[in-house]
């Protein structure tokens, strides 16, 4: 998420067109992908532990290489291993907080959605305080060593509560072998449809403050911040609106009012700039906030209804609806790029606003009874 806000220092150092940057950003979901199918293997092997240690300094050296360098290439290749990364320290931190959600008999991974929320509103906020003062490869640089050292110290202090890795065999996450499955559609349309706008917005929303709407580096910064703040306070708050109502209620809600707040004001706001920008700017961060707000749901409620649906087999559901997902975004955001190259980044920021408004649909999928959030995974 560190990269989000300063998206338009990544295109200038690139010097490419925006169809050619949002492919290359993209590709990270190639690695992912790759790690989503043999990394349950990996892990399994060489233990939780160590695919923490590796998969943060696979994470640190790919993000240091992507802010210094000049090259499409390059970039390509550094981004790719960037998801390789990713993905390893997801399988590897995922299935060890299921070992440990069962030991101590607590949820916690529901917890882990707003903490990395937390993350990633000080990480955007740092970006709209370093854009204008400090460049990206010193920005970026400083940021991921101080995050591997403090990811090592920590995993370190976890040391005692790694189990042998021979034990680790009902916390896989990932196997070629579960991917021999068949998809239920409903289940599948609606989590990419409510977590699309989240991905597009992570590539964009800076752009879009700035070469749609003329902000400052700074400024533009704030879209994406705006849009995470909303997701943050979503998901920390799901489990308590999930006592008053239901997940079906929620989705709906989140996904109609979210997704139709964020299209009608930030089209709105295109139109404004030009007679008055600070109502156009502002039009915009409320419509960013209302977005993140509107898909905050949609991650713990439908790893809820996945693992309900796999008969508890957590891990598993994770596994598969991670990987379709990840797929289907994949695609997506390479068919928007290029979208954006042909007509604007509203065009494409509009249409994911859309897919969030069909959770309005696809959300029935969820359960229609008023009770604490389910256990998630």
């Amino acid at each position: 998420m560190s990269l989000a806000p300063r998206t338009p220092d990544l295109k200038a150092n690139l010097a490419i067109n925006n169809g050619t940057f949002g492919t290359l950003l993209s590709t990270a979901s190639i690695g992912s992908l790759i790690m989503l199918l043999i990394g349950g293997q990996i892990v399994h092997v060489i233990g939780a532990k160590l695919a923490l240690r590796i998969g943060m300094s696979i994470i640190a050296l790919a993000f240091i290489t992507l802010c210094h360098t000049h090259s499409p290439v390059v970039f390509l290749i550094a981004n790719i291993t960037a998801g390789v990364g990713i993905s390893t320290y997801h399988i590897g931190s995922s299935g060890h907080t299921l070992h440990r959600q069962d030991e101590v008999g607590k949820n916690i991974i529901s917890r882990l959605h707003g903490a990395w929320g937390v993350g990633a509103v000080t990480t955007a906020l740092l970006g709209f305080i370093l854009s204008d003062h400090v460049s990206i490869a010193w920005h970026i640089t400083t940021l991921m060593i101080i995050v591997w050292l403090f990811t090592q110290y920590t995993v370190t202090k976890l040391s005692p509560t790694f189990p042998p890795k021979t034990a680790d065999d009902n916390y896989q996450l990932t196997s070629i072998k579960q991917f021999k499955f068949k998809i239920n559609w409903i289940l599948f349309f609606g989590f990419f449809c409510g977590t699309i706008t989240e991905f597009i917005s992570a590539d964009w929303a800076t752009l879009f403050g700035k070469e749609e709407l003329g902000m400052g580096a700074s400024l533009a910064t704030l879209s994406y911040l705006f849009f995470i703040l909303g997701l943050t306070i979503g998901r920390f708050a799901i489990s308590w609106a999930l006592k008053f109502q239901s997940e079906r209620f929620w989705l709906r809600t989140g996904g109609l009012v979210g997704g139709g707040s964020f299209v009608l004001l930030m089209i709105t706001s295109t139109y404004l700039v030009n007679i008055n920008q600070s109502i156009a700017h502002t039009m915009a961060l409320i419509s960013f906030f209302l977005a993140g707000l509107g898909s905050a749901a949609t991650s713990p409620i439908f790893y809820s209804i996945a693992g309900r649906l796999s008969n508890g087999n957590n891990s598993v559901a994770v596994a598969q609806l991670t990987f379709t997902n990840t797929l289907a975004i994949f695609i997506a955001k390479t068919i928007l790029s290029w979208m954006v190259e042909l007509t604007s980044i509203t065009v494409a920021l509009t249409i994911s606003g859309l897919a969030l408004m069909a959770l309005f649909y696809f959300g029935k999928i969820g359960s229609n009874e008023r009770t604490p959030v389910a256990k998630t995974s």
